[in-house]
């Protein structure tokens, strides 16, 4: 529904602006304002006194001239009403900024001479521009993409600005340029490849840049073949670069107005001048301190080759001595020398500082024609090479040294007695400590050292490898929920973007049907922004409300993993505090099994345990050891029994009056015992330690009624227990069955 609401909305807009262009069209292929001339689409509205940009001219306008006004902005929607339009002049006003949002597809030639301009960004929405003057502006400097968007660009002007540097790829994507001013600026030098990638431009001027000294000697290295006219007059020029003798199709040179030095590194400007008869030079070039023409006193100066005298051609020598190698040249003026080593070491001397030396690690520079090698050896043997050059040629000398076979042989043995000293000494190294380990490990002493005498039990091994699985699980749930709420944040962050989007492209697309309209489509922007402001700010508020929740959710994921790893650890250590005191437990009451005869007759006995001598009985060593290691103390009572609760209303005088009948079975004698309880909760269960026994739930208590008997001659002492079950008093005696060596006798 809403949709189909937006969509009869855009629709009705579009013929509004339809009908509205319709009538402008119409009315204004009519009439023409009064201020401007118009005649076959072009559109000359110089000096008319405008001061806002003209919104009612013919719309089939291809050439617009508005030089002259007062116009101090172009807005970016003006150029809707003329889509044909091709020229466009607006030298001459008060222009300080051109939206970057321009978008002009078919223009082809843009003046904006003597405005106030101060950056050049909107080209990128003219893929067509052939023609661009941008002189007498504010521009401080240019970036490397400038021009990276005009392609087809022909002819450029950018003359006075003060521009300072200028990039080096500035010009990477303009190899159409034909023509290129670069005259009053406030550039000091211009780079060595900023002409490169103008293969096809014929005019260049480079003049009245009054900072301008020099001129790398690459600089028309790859003009040779296109450039025909230059033009570096007013500079402040003192030498020409060598790479003006590679345009061969040069025929107008302009060199007037510069400070001229007239040496002999000039000479070569007047053979090739005179060369190249095809150039009309100026006439103003004059040296700086004669004031004489520069041909002339270049003609007039004596100058000469460079020319090699002497040289150390190949010499040899031990290793670590000195060695001087020499090399001596001459010419007019004076050749500056150029040392080159075997590691592509670059050492300079230049004539006009003939007191520098240049020192290094193994060679130093004495002079312009002596090179010193302090040590001899490898890395300093080799060849190398000797250039000279001046302003007519340059000459290169090689030189080569060598060292010795005697002293390589030298080098050799001590390498070899170094080589034998170095695995002396580790043979013996490694002797002596498989020697310290081997004694600490014959005597045992490995386990004195605290580092090595600590030794985990397979118990502490467990519960450590417990503890690493329990923090490797919650480090897996704390990466599983980062990575789940960074997710979320980027949905959530590419949703934003997206909605943001469709709505601005929305908005944008009625916006730029509504530009064509002056006042009613002004109301209607107006009311579309505020519409957007509000469709943004909700998916902001969105946005913030999802980005909280998930944020929320982390933090709870990670609180609940961080209780579980905390729970984990206290079940951990309450199950073997458990165990601790159930084990504590069970050896207080393991020397009640040593108990007396039943002296009482109102009781049902159990089965006897008959328990062997200490050395016969069968008690789990490992959980023993493991007892005594974690550092549990036995402390046994000498004297206790089980005892029926009957007893306690009897007197000590009746207890020990009581009969006793003696029974035999099996050839022991048979004696009854007093008994007793201690309370419990339940069974206790001695499966770990003993055979399983089960004990019934009863209340128990001690008493000291342990009786000993011997057996039978030639047989040991042994220890039996007499345990009864009562559970409630009784009148008559029950029977009681007794687990021992022999027939079960009553109580």
């Amino acid at each position: 529904m809403a949709l189909g609401v937006v969509g009869a909305s855009r629709m009705c807009w579009n013929l509004i602006l339809a009908l509205s262009l319709t009538s402008l069209t119409t009315a204004n292929e009519v009439q023409c304002p009064l201020p401007c001339h118009c005649e076959n689409g072009e559109v000359d509205c110089t000096q008319a006194g405008l001061k806002v940009w003209p919104t009612n001219l013919p719309a089939n306008t291809t050439t617009l001239i508005l030089s002259r006004n007062q116009l101090k902005r172009i807005p970016v929607d003006g150029f809707y009403l003329y889509p044909r339009l091709k020229v466009l002049d607006v030298s001459n006003n008060q222009i300080e900024h051109i939206d970057e949002n321009l978008q002009l597809d078919h223009l082809e030639k843009l003046d904006l001479s003597h405005n106030a301009i101060r950056n050049l960004l909107f080209l990128h929405g003219l893929p067509k521009l052939r023609h661009l003057d941008a002189s007498y502006n504010q521009l401080n400097g240019l970036e490397n993409n400038t021009f990276i968007r005009s392609t087809r660009l022909h002819w450029l002007r950018i003359d006075s600005n003060p521009i300072k540097t200028l990039p080096a790829s500035l010009f990477r994507r303009n190899e159409m340029v034909g023509y290129l001013s670069l005259s009053n600026l406030e550039v000091e030098s211009l780079p060595p490849r900023l002409l490169d990638p103008l293969t096809r431009l014929q005019q260049l001027e480079v003049r009245d840049n009054y900072r301008l000294d020099t001129l790398r000697d690459e600089i028309f290295h790859y003009l040779g073949n296109s450039l025909r006219h230059l033009n570096l007059a007013n500079n402040s020029l003192s030498s020409l670069p060598r790479s003006l003798r590679q345009l061969d199709v040069l025929r107008t040179l302009n060199l007037d107005g510069n400070p001229f030095q007239c040496d002999c590194q000039l000479f070569w400007f007047a053979n090739w001048l005179e060369k190249r008869s095809a150039i009309v030079p100026s006439n103003g070039m004059f040296c700086l301190d004669s004031g004489l023409p520069l041909v002339e006193s270049l003609w007039k100066m004596h100058c000469s080759a460079v020319r090699l005298e002497t040289s150390t051609l190949f010499q040899e020598g031990n290793m670590g001595q000195a060695i001087v190698l020499t090399c001596n040249f001459s010419g007019n003026p004076q050749p500056s020398v150029t040392w080159v080593t075997p590691d592509r070491t670059v050492l300079h001397w230049q004539s006009k500082t003939p007191a520098v030396e240049e020192e290094l690690e193994s060679v130093a520079l004495l002079s312009p024609s002596q090179l010193q090698i302090n040590t001899l050896s490898r890395h300093t043997a080799g060849d190398y090479a000797c250039h000279a050059s001046n302003a007519l040629s340059n000459v290169t000398a090689f030189m080569r040294i060598h060292i010795t076979p005697k002293g390589f042989r030298r080098v050799q043995i001590h390498s070899i007695i170094a080589g034998f000293t170095c695995v002396g000494v580790f043979v013996f190294v490694a002797f002596l400590v498989q020697g310290f380990r081997y004694l600490m490990d014959r005597f045992g002493w490995w386990e004195c050292c605290y580092c090595c005498g600590e030794r985990l039990s397979p118990r502490a091994k467990q519960i450590r490898n417990l503890l690493e699985a329990i923090e490797q699980y919650k480090s897996q749930q704390l990466e599983r929920l980062r990575e789940n709420y960074t997710g979320q944040v980027n949905r959530i962050r590419e949703n934003c973007v997206q909605q943001m989007e469709r709505i601005h492209q929305g908005y944008a697309g009625q916006a730029k049907y509504l530009r064509g309209v002056r006042v009613y489509g002004t109301q209607q922007l107006t009311t579309i922004r505020e519409q957007y402001n509000d469709q943004a700010k909700k998916v902001y508020d969105y946005t913030v409300d999802r980005l909280q929740t998930v944020q929320r959710n982390y933090v709870s994921q990670r609180s609940k993993v961080r209780k579980f790893s905390a729970h984990q650890l206290i079940r951990l250590r309450e199950k073997y505090q458990f165990q601790q005191k159930t084990l504590n437990k069970i050896m207080e009451n393991l020397p009640a099994f040593y108990l007396d005869s039943c002296r009482s007759a109102a009781c049902a006995r159990t089965d006897s345990v008959y328990f062997q001598d200490v050395g016969e009985v069968d008690v789990n060593i490992d959980v023993v050891e493991s007892i005594i290691k974690q550092g549990i103390q036995l402390d046994l009572p000498d004297d206790i029994c089980l005892e029926d609760e009957n007893l306690n209303g009897m007197g000590e005088e009746e207890i020990e009056g009581a009969p006793e009948e003696m029974e035999t079975a099996g050839g022991r004698p048979r004696k009854r015992f007093g008994h007793g309880r201690q309370s419990s909760a339940g069974s206790l269960d001695l499966s770990f330690l003993f055979a399983p026994i089960r004990f019934p739930s009863l209340n128990w208590r001690r008493r000291n009624t342990v009786d000993e008997e011997t057996k039978n001659e030639g047989s040991g002492t042994a220890l039996e227990v007499a345990v009864e079950i009562c559970p409630v008093p009784i009148e008559q005696e029950p029977e009681c069955n007794t687990l021992q060596t022999g027939t079960p006798a009553e109580c």
